[in-house]
């Protein structure tokens, strides 16, 4: 089978302030390489104010519309006002296996599936979905990614001051069990410079957000406002460069600091390949 495109079922609850949500359990059976939201009425991306995929009852991805629209614009991905992509694939990657790990295998232990949108401040909104589709990945090539999920998760902090200060990474610890990160995006007026250390060893550091900027649009990457990517993966290679935190990637410490030029609350969401089973 190649790829193909299912719609969504019906979205129940689609009302100017409430949660809307839609059961795909007819999803079960493939492997879910995309959603795209499509809105309607005075309904933008902004309204979206949380957007929730849970298999078996466990979040495993989750953003607002806004902050999704700016990381999927900044991977290059089109930008269209009544569209909105919740994309589990690496468009850019260079190897097949690259593509396609973190596409939701909804054979590999998902029995329940479900995709919930909080709207706020609506006028008579309508909202339809669209699934872009697979085969599971049961080939022997993708037993490395196959329980791999492309997972988003966010947290907020307070940055209290100008200065340098930790920032807390959802998954990070590895000592709780880590992740491999793809992406560590920071939705900040006033970041300066990020520094990533693993095992008591910097191994990423940019002070300068034009130059971080710069450096991501060689890669074909867009700039937007308000954003600060540490892509690892910019070069669309996985092996040797992706964060990975693990125990199993030898990993006994990692942290990441961020510096900034005034106090702000900030957002800070992850991309990154996990189990469904953890976290």
């Amino acid at each position: 089978m190649s790829a193909s495109i299912i719609p969504l079922q019906p979205f129940n609850n689609v009302v100017g302030s409430g949660v809307a949500y839609t059961d795909l359990r007819h999803l079960i059976g493939y492997g879910i390489e995309r959603l795209t939201l499509q809105l309607g009425g005075t309904f933008t991306k902004a309204m979206i104010t949380l957007w929730q995929l849970k298999a078996n009852g466990k979040v495993i991805a989750e953003s607002t519309g806004a902050r999704t629209d700016s990381r999927m614009q900044w991977r290059g991905i089109s930008a269209n006002a009544s569209f909105l992509t919740i994309d589990f694939l690496e468009l850019r990657a260079k190897t097949k296996q690259g593509v396609l790990a973190g596409v939701l295998d909804t054979t590999n232990g998902i029995k329940d599936l479900r995709l919930e949108v909080t709207i706020a401040g609506a006028t008579s909104p309508t909202l339809i979905g669209y699934a872009e589709v697979c085969e599971p990945l049961i080939a022997p090539e993708f037993a490395g990614v196959r329980p791999l999920v492309a997972r988003t998760h966010f947290v907020t902090q307070t940055i209290g001051a100008a200065g340098t200060f930790p920032l807390i990474v959802p998954h990070l610890d590895p000592m709780a069990g880590g992740s491999i990160f793809k992406r560590i995006a920071v939705f900040s007026a006033n970041i300066t410079g990020m520094r990533v250390e693993r095992n008591g060893i910097r191994e990423w550091e940019v002070n300068s957000a034009a130059f971080n900027n710069f450096n991501a649009a060689e890669y074909g990457r867009v700039a937007q406002a308000s954003l600060w990517v540490a892509d690892f993966i910019n070069d669309g290679f996985f092996e040797n460069r992706v964060l990975d935190t693990r125990p199993a990637a030898k990993t006994t410490t990692a942290a990441v600091f961020g510096t900034f030029s005034a106090g702000e609350t900030i957002t800070l969401e992850i991309e990154a390949l996990e189990p469904i089973d953890v976290y």
